[in-house]
């Protein structure tokens, strides 16, 4: 096996900080001529070792996957994170994933990128053990907004809790969230709404409650992420109303591509106005530019 290009990390979101790795190890491979790789862990270090937390992913492994793929790199290394790779030491985790492995020759990290038993390895310790071992560290330094280093926790906390639109910036993409389609209680076709209601991973994070526009392919769509007050529902569907006719979507797996938040969820006092709004919504997203 010739040598190869490696992007180490966890990657939750491939957001922008994440992609300047990314493009610096595509670009790198290519001019060497080398195949490129992703390393990534599953399930996430921390859902592992502090499941208490309740962690929840900007990306499934799936998303995560097709997102480190579509940035242009050749393949993608998942590495399942166990009580085995847990205790693994930073010496042991080169020798048997960067070096037998893929037999790296370069890898491109972040500055804050830590691996091995406690997290004991750093860069500095990557370093030394390239020199040793005959591979070459590349160390990426952060992307910041407003002063703040971009990172997945803090995107975390913009979608689920602050500012839906500001995340979007800070991923570099929409906000994917995939799943299958699953028969709902038929609110909206009985308004002359139809939507597809969305089943998906329980690990996966979903945005604040309100109403979105994104796509689904190359079409447009309304999505309410809710728990639907006006009909004194009280638990949250992610609704999905394409503006185009897609046919029957029942038990079909279904990506949308989150742009941009419309509006907070409302309470209404009938159905009609709901109707109304919604129709507004629609319109909005009509008129959104993708």
């Amino acid at each position: 096996m010739k040598g190869s290009v490696v992007a180490i990390g966890t990657f939750d979101g491939v957001h922008i900080g994440h992609q300047r790795i990314l493009k610096d190890a595509i670009s790198f491979s290519k001019r060497k001529k080398l195949k490129s790789y992703a390393i990534t862990f599953d399930p996430h270090p921390q859902q592992f070792i502090v499941p208490e937390r309740g962690l929840k992913l900007l990306t499934t492994l799936k998303e995560r996957k097709e997102l480190l793929l579509g940035m242009g790199i050749d393949k993608v290394k998942v590495i399942k994170f166990n009580q085995a790779l847990q205790k693994l030491s930073y010496e042991r985790f080169v020798e048997k994933y960067l070096i037998r492995g893929l037999k790296a020759e370069v890898v491109f990290a972040g500055f804050d990128f830590a691996f091995g038993r406690g997290r004991s390895g750093k860069i500095s310790d990557l370093r030394r053990l390239g020199s040793a071992l005959g591979f070459k560290v590349k160390m990426v330094r952060p992307v910041k907004f407003n002063n703040h280093i971009i990172k997945s926790s803090l995107i975390r906390e913009l979608a689920a809790h602050g500012n839906f639109n500001k995340a979007v910036k800070l991923l570099g993409h929409p906000y994917i969230i995939s799943g299958r389609v699953r028969h709902g209680v038929g609110r909206g076709k009985s308004i002359g709404i139809p939507t597809a209601n969305l089943e998906v991973d329980r690990h996966k994070l979903i945005p604040q409650q309100g109403v979105y526009f994104g796509v689904v392919g190359k079409k447009k769509c309304v999505v309410n992420i809710g728990s639907r007050p006006t009909f004194g529902a009280s638990a949250t569907e992610i609704e999905v109303h394409l503006l185009r006719r897609a046919g029957n979507l029942y038990g079909r797996p279904l990506k949308v591509g989150l742009i941009k938040k419309i509006r907070d969820e409302i309470q209404f006092s009938d159905v009609r106005k709901l109707k109304e709004r919604i129709l507004k919504d629609i319109a909005i997203a009509r008129r959104a530019v993708v």
